[in-house]
């Protein structure tokens, strides 16, 4: 497992999440879709992504670094003050934040929405509202990118916490998306809170462009 999810809930356990995740590259799975995004620009339009769950701000950097306006949204005020940090005063003009949890989100209309580890987070019942968030704001060519877990991980027993099954991520992109990338993954490996099983889909998926 190359990166760990954000397992403790309390402030103390996310601030020493973040100091772990300090200066780690991005993940490939995000740099492998910004390679998408520029193969296929025609024209130097400012693209807009959405990093929903930013954490302590890597893939928000990346993003920015790669030349895209980029809305950093999390839940937690560290976060938020720690991707306005790595940003820098260069990205800073085209770096956007907001304090904000899933269950209360509301997204504007966006070319690309990360969610890196972040969405088994939002609480199973406003689970379907955040989905269509997500479904009905990407605009056309725009895609989906990150990261579901599946039933079989290890943390499944918790309760505030969502997980899917395969037929059912199929199920969230059978309308609207074409999707591009996705792989099932298990594996035994470590986490913030422990050793743990993992059970993750890693899925990459486009609006078509009409």
């Amino acid at each position: 497992m190359t990166d760990e999810s954000q397992a403790d809930p309390d402030a103390a356990g996310w601030e020493a999440y973040y100091r772990r995740h300090e200066g780690r590259a991005p993940q490939q799975l995000l740099v492998d879709v910004l390679d998408r995004f520029e193969a296929e620009r025609t024209a130097p339009e400012l693209l807009q992504a959405i990093d929903l769950g930013c954490g302590p701000g890597n893939e928000t950097l990346a993003m920015l670094k790669a030349g895209w306006w980029v809305l950093a949204i999390d839940s937690h005020p560290s976060a938020i003050s720690r991707v306005r940090s790595v940003a820098g005063a260069e990205h800073q003009p085209r770096l956007a934040t907001r304090l904000a949890s899933f269950e209360q989100i509301e997204l504007p209309e966006t070319d690309l929405i990360w969610a890196g580890y972040s969405l088994p987070f939002c609480k199973p019942g406003s689970f379907d509202r955040l989905w269509a968030e997500i479904a009905s704001n990407l605009r056309p060519g725009g895609r989906f990118a990150g990261q579901l877990f599946g039933v079989r991980d290890s943390w499944a027993s918790q309760p505030e916490m969502n997980f899917h099954t395969a037929e059912q991520v199929n199920q969230l992109f059978a309308r609207g998306f074409v999707v591009e990338f996705v792989e099932e993954r298990e594996e035994d490996g470590g986490s913030g809170a422990g050793p743990k099983h993992w059970h993750v889909f890693d899925i990459v998926a486009r609006r078509p462009d009409s």
